[in-house]
């Protein structure tokens, strides 16, 4: 499998064209939806792919996109770490994209449920809150803050607390 990526990523970076990669990252993409996460080989091309793409064209309009997509997909295949770092790329190489905010929450998410790194994670929702405290992820972050080291069973607890308390209030 490993001569296998070696030769796609050695076939894909002598691609020529930008159109030509964005068009095989369209075709992989599309192929990825289709099989869910039941494909790694194809998750580990697809990130190459996008990675590729953004090395060569680092100036595209697609390329802060590309490094977006790829943070989200190796967070979902349990890169965290890679994760973490596509998402700073994002941050410092493409100030103005239109998702920086996300990527910031999504460095909490990502330390928090791939990482299990609570205090990393708790760092990063507030880091989220002092940039962005009207962004519509700020509630999201601040309930996350409050969840974060709780067990399941904790939580549960809370959101039924939260809403026997809510229902207390509109009877009232």
């Amino acid at each position: 499998m490993l001569f296998q990526v070696l030769i796609f990523l050695f076939l894909f970076s002598c691609s020529s064209s930008r159109d030509e990669m964005s068009g095989k990252i369209a075709n992989m993409e599309s192929k990825m939806v289709a099989i869910a996460r039941t494909d790694t080989a194809g998750a580990y091309e697809l990130l190459s792919a996008y990675q590729n793409f953004v090395t060569k064209y680092p100036d595209d309009s697609m390329a802060p996109n590309y490094l977006y997509q790829a943070a989200g997909l190796a967070g979902n295949y349990n890169r965290g770490t890679q994760a973490i770092e596509l998402y700073e790329s994002v941050i410092h190489s493409y100030p103005d994209y239109k998702r920086v905010p996300e990527c910031y929450f999504m460095e909490a998410f990502t330390y928090e449920n791939v990482l299990g790194n609570i205090g990393k994670a708790d760092e990063y929702y507030e880091k989220f809150l002092d940039k962005y405290p009207d962004h519509q992820l700020a509630d999201d972050a601040r309930t996350a803050i409050k969840l974060l080291g709780k067990t399941p069973d904790e939580i549960v607890r809370e959101f039924e607390r939260m809403n026997a308390d809510s229902g207390k209030t509109v009877n009232r």
